[in-house]
């Protein structure tokens, strides 16, 4: 189904969907445990399914992906080489030289030290929200890391091109995730999860559990993703986590996921225990690091309060946490999010101009990232309806949401 509702705002998204199922907006009121004017005002965009619970759940009740109720990002343009498509890291992704076509073809293997260099530039094409380019980029990085697991067959540099390998796969599954593509996204990180495991180092098995559980919250599995971060952390051995900076890092941004997974769940206890988790290792840190990747820190966890305040629907606890929020010295990718929900959260107070600038600094600051997120289309068209300012009506035309 994907692609033929993209031109449709969301509320007429669910109608189309409702109606191809075959149900009255009263029988799907019912099924959501909402009222038949709830349904209406969500269909008529009077109202927004900002919450992802509740989208997740029109989703399953739909019987669509999330992906088909939020609309196909426009992230990456196919230029017809497919040098940054979909179709090219799908190949990059096949185990068989056949499956692959020609990308395997006289490949020349890779000198582990240079891969190491270009899985780490990977992952700064992704924090810097250079996700075309990253794209772009995929396709090769996935094949030569693929190939320096299958030139070595044993010993210290087995294991080394095996957790490259797997750390390919991650940031390839964090990209794919972005893209609206969970299955791929999902492909991406089991193969990534099975090369951590055979390489044995704790620190890359931690990160690709916290992938498989972040690809499970795409795919509206929490209660999945709650039991792979407890499992995860059960898992370590005996004050691992306190290790090393990485190892404080990994631990914490796990349970940050986890967080995010529990409160989906609706299961505010397990959300703040896991929080309490996050922050004991933040605190322990003492400041805002980027080891391996995970961006974490007290400024993180800041971030995710926030998160699952609106996850809960607290908006006077959101609001209220909004301008608390200090993003200095993150990544682009963390900085730009964290923008977005502040901005979803001055939207639910009221404060219509602070959301439209939040949102605008959002989208100048990092276009690709914010024009492919699942509510930012959705909130500028809100403000667009109750904001008469010319730059709410530009931003609203530059992210998609009107023509």
């Amino acid at each position: 189904m994907r692609g033929m509702t993209d031109h449709l705002p969301f509320g007429k998204r669910v109608r189309f969907y409702r109606r191809r199922r075959g149900l009255s907006q009263q029988q799907l009121g019912q099924l959501l445990g909402r009222s038949e004017d709830w349904v209406y005002r969500v269909e008529s965009g009077r109202i927004p399914v900002n919450n992802v619970k509740m989208l997740a759940d029109l989703a399953q009740v739909l019987r669509v992906h999330v992906e088909d109720l939020q609309g196909t990002p426009t992230l990456l343009e196919d230029d017809g080489r497919h040098a940054g498509s979909v179709p090219a890291i799908r190949a990059a992704l096949m185990q068989s030289r056949r499956l692959a076509g020609a990308l395997y073809d006289d490949r020349e293997a890779v000198r582990l030290p240079r891969l190491a260099l270009e899985v780490n530039e990977a992952w700064g094409l992704y924090q810097d929200g250079r996700f075309a380019r990253l794209a772009e980029c995929l396709p090769g990085l996935l094949a030569d890391a693929r190939l320096a697991t299958r030139e070595r067959s044993s010993g210290s540099e087995r294991i080394e091109a095996l957790r490259l390998f797997a750390l390919t796969c991650h940031v390839a599954a964090v990209l794919l995730r972005k893209l609206g593509e969970t299955n791929l996204a999902w492909t991406a990180v089991d193969q990534g999860d099975m090369a951590a495991v055979e390489a044995g180092d704790p620190a890359t098995v931690l990160a690709l559990r916290r992938g498989v559980a972040h690809v499970q919250l795409g795919a509206g599995m929490p209660a999945e993703a709650v039991n792979v971060t407890l499992d995860a952390a059960d898992g370590l051995e005996r004050d691992w986590w306190l290790s090393t900076p990485s190892a404080l890092s990994l631990y914490g941004t796990l349970f940050l996921n986890g967080a995010v997974a529990a409160a989906r769940m609706r299961n505010r206890a397990l959300a703040d225990h896991m929080m309490g988790k996050a922050q004991e290792a933040a605190v322990r840190i003492g400041g805002d690091l980027n080891e391996m990747w995970t961006s974490f820190g007290p400024s993180n966890v800041a971030i995710h309060y926030l998160a699952l305040a609106l996850e809960f629907e607290d908006i006077q606890l959101a609001a209220d946490l909004a301008p608390r929020i200090r993003t200095a010295g993150l990544p682009l990718e963390r900085r730009a999010r964290a923008r977005l929900d502040v901005a979803r959260a001055y939207a639910e107070a009221g404060r219509t101009d602070d959301a439209a600038d939040e949102l605008k600094r959002a989208y100048q600051a990092a276009p690709e990232q914010i024009r492919a997120h699942e509510f930012s289309r959705e909130l500028v068209r809100r403000l667009h309806k109750i904001s008469r300012r010319r730059d709410v009506q530009d931003l609203a035309v530059n992210l998609g949401a009107i023509k």
